[in-house]
């Protein structure tokens, strides 16, 4: 469902502060898509938007070669619409289908950058204020690509020796010494609460789409390794709906 620009529980037991229930569930409450307000402002320049794919494959080689790893985080936003949770995830003129994030700059947290994505790409500005609402949950699956125009692996792939710094998946974690055959990308998915209320207000560039789990679910042809696998990585929540 175009909102802009283009197992249940179906009852109000919430988790604690920390996202777990009396019986030790994890636990993400989710509210009506009607709760939220949603707006557009000026449009978002974005480098990918005209480029092909081998453009692109040869930028990020470019800033590789330049930086090191790619690290990007990006949100996990869950929403309810006739009573089954929705992902909500940014689609651009080229129709391609992205969760909200991006790539780290060299001096910033996980956290702080994601929540600076996030103010970039659907508050009202991005400052301090808008930062600070965007209540940043766990980690929930970490993707890896030794080529940028390969598909990602939600494992560390034989053949990259070298992220060139600790990182950890959901269960395990890796430390890798250096090598000449370095990973190009890390790609880091993170579970981001929404409140009962709040503004979404999106670039002009970007549709901003409610889409169901159930149309995710292994649907990697449309919508890539990562999304399509996203309703397994949520398995292991209680996803409640909570009534408003």
């Amino acid at each position: 469902m175009e909102i802009i620009n283009g197992g249940l529980n179906n009852c109000d037991r919430r988790g604690n502060s920390d996202g777990v229930d009396d019986s030790g569930d994890l636990v993400v409450d989710i509210y009506p898509l009607s709760s939220y307000y949603f707006s557009s402002k000026p449009a978002v320049a974005s480098k990918d938007e005209n480029e092909t794919l081998a453009d692109r494959a040869q930028r990020l080689k470019s800033n590789y070669d330049a930086h090191g790893m790619r690290i990007c985080v990006e949100a996990v936003i869950l929403v309810e619409l006739f009573k089954h949770p929705h992902l909500l995830l940014l689609q651009s003129k080229n129709c391609i289908y992205k969760l909200p994030g991006g790539r780290l700059r060299s001096d910033e947290s996980e956290i702080d950058g994601l929540k600076r994505k996030l103010s970039n790409k659907l508050s009202a500005a991005d400052d301090d204020s808008y930062r600070n609402q965007w209540n940043v949950g766990e980690c929930i699956g970490t993707w890896w690509k030794s080529d940028f125009e390969t598909i990602p692996y939600p494992y560390l792939p034989s053949s990259g020796k070298n992220p060139k710094v600790i990182f950890f998946t959901m269960f395990l974690q890796f430390s890798i010494d250096d090598d000449d055959d370095d990973m190009q990308e890390c790609i880091k998915l993170y579970i981001v609460k929404l409140p009962s209320s709040k503004d979404f207000i999106v670039p002009k560039n970007l549709k901003l789409l409610a889409v169901p789990l159930c149309q995710l679910h292994e649907n990697r042809k449309t919508y890539g390794s990562i999304i399509a696998g996203i309703p397994e990585l949520l398995s292991r929540f209680s996803i409640n709906i909570v009534d408003t």
